[in-house]
């Protein structure tokens, strides 16, 4: 059994000399009508459907998604979220009148001073409308009743709900508690991905001043063991942070291919590098790239004073100095 709906296209208003509930007699013209159907912005303000005239517009079993003119000239609506009970009772024939309430151009609460701007659309019983002659609701096959216009001041209804039977009452309060579920339930959901969305990006940023971190690390123990310059040291933490996101790179290696992230790939290379500052008294004329401290070569002293660096959490400078030292 499929949902029942309210159908689209429902004439609500006419232009000519029309009376409204209060006995005014005002005249609108087919202009008039047109600015109706353009002025009207649901993002602005959206007009509710309601039983009666209701002072607040509430309670809404359903609201006007849009206007426009037909092709007779008079002012339509499209209706949307409309509950289910209530589009039944209407189709069932229970709210044969309708009645469209507007804002007059210069009413403070006009969402759009200097044209009448829609405030609700009633559902009525057995209340005669105020225009006659538009165009009735049709459901299929049904002829459901007459569309009828009403200016309403929020502090003075003009119409009152009629009296509703036990089961209408009993329906609508299961569409209000329904309505009151729903809006609940969105409301929880929406917190609750609002507060998700926020974790997850306090996490990203933790995530981010962590692994910075790291960078910062590794940078300052090439430098200790004088691998890096301290100019090179503060410039690479910003280099790998700049290739964290990046896409793994591969590369053939050994007859077979490697995949490795760019990150990765420059941590092995700067850390497998030879030591950017030599120390030691080369012999003249060696061109081999050995050399004579004490009796010790280039590799000798730098493999010492690695480990003595690691050893003595030093600079790698002074590990060289404290090497050479010893073997006076």
């Amino acid at each position: 059994m499929s949902t029942p709906e309210l159908p689209a296209q429902i004439e609500i208003f006419r232009p000519g000399v029309l009376i409204d509930d209060a006995g005014v007699e005002r005249t609108f013209t087919a202009d008039d009508i047109k600015s109706m159907a353009e002025g009207y912005d649901p993002a602005l303000r959206e007009a509710p459907l309601c039983i009666g005239h209701p002072a607040g517009d509430m309670p809404a079993y359903g609201w006007v998604q849009r206007l426009a003119v037909n092709d007779a000239g008079r002012l339509t609506m499209d209706p949307h979220q409309v509950e289910p009970q209530f589009a039944e009772m209407v189709g069932a024939g229970r709210y044969k009148k309708r009645s469209a309430a507007f804002y007059p151009p210069q009413h403070p609460s006009n969402p759009k001073p200097g044209t009448w701007y829609l405030r609700h659309v009633a559902f009525l019983g057995a209340q005669p409308p105020a225009v006659s002659g538009l165009r009735d609701i049709q459901f299929a096959e049904a002829d459901q009743g007459c569309v009828c216009f009403s200016e309403c001041d929020p502090q003075q209804p003009t119409h009152t709900t009629q009296e509703l039977s036990m089961d209408e009452k009993e329906r609508l309060a299961k569409a209000e508690a329904a309505a009151a579920a729903e809006k609940e339930a969105r409301e929880k959901a929406e917190k609750e991905a609002a507060a998700a969305k926020a974790a997850l990006a306090q996490f990203a940023e933790q995530q981010r001043k962590d692994r910075h971190a790291g960078f910062v690390q590794f940078a300052e123990g090439q430098m200790k063991v004088g691998v890096l310059t301290k100019p090179e040291a503060a410039a690479l933490p910003e280099v790998l942070a700049a290739l964290a996101d990046a896409a793994p790179v591969e590369f053939s290696e050994a007859g077979s291919t490697k995949k490795v992230s760019p990150v990765k790939w420059l941590q092995d290379f700067v850390s497998t590098r030879a030591a950017a500052v030599q120390f030691g008294e080369f012999e003249p004329g060696a061109g081999d790239g050995s050399s004579s401290v004490k009796g010790l070569s280039d590799e000798e002293i730098n493999k010492r004073a690695l480990a003595y660096a690691k050893q003595h959490n030093v600079q790698y400078a002074e590990a060289v100095a404290q090497v050479c030292s010893f073997t006076g």
